[in-house]
């Protein structure tokens, strides 16, 4: 598995296959005093899957970061499995659409923070971003 996609969004879902972002690709969140509380947060991702990832556990983990390494405490962990429809020619990979959606993260300050994205400890993207301080 690897990914060609990963972003923020404000919102985002997969319905029928197809993935659908509201306010996505962005890399600033401004807050008025900190710590900060956001009410919401999507991470998106577009997994490319071939041959040797089919009908098997592919585990998946987001975990976010401050810009000195600390977990803050926020945290996905997921598997999926992705079968081999019968119209796909042997060989070939599918995009599957992913969605990580946050509730309530709180932020303790203003600075850098990473959400990394992770399958079988093998680190796959960062989404690198600022939370600053708005007036």
């Amino acid at each position: 598995m690897r990914l060609t996609s990963a972003m923020l969004a404000d919102a985002a879902q997969v319905v029928g296959g197809r993935l659908f972002v509201m306010g996505g690709a962005f890399d600033v969140i401004g807050a008025r005093s900190f710590p900060a509380l956001h009410r919401g947060l999507a991470i998106v991702l577009v997994a490319e899957i071939g041959p040797g990832d089919r009908n098997r556990d592919l585990e998946l983990s987001m975990k976010l970061l401050d810009e000195d390494g600390n977990e803050i405490g926020v945290e996905s962990k997921g598997v999926m499995r992705v079968g081999a429809p019968s119209s796909l020619p042997a060989g070939a990979t599918s995009l599957i659409p992913l969605v990580g959606n946050f509730l309530g993260i709180r932020f303790p300050h203003a600075g850098g923070y990473v959400f990394i994205i992770e399958h079988e400890d093998q680190e796959l993207a960062r989404i690198p971003f600022r939370v600053r301080e708005t007036r």
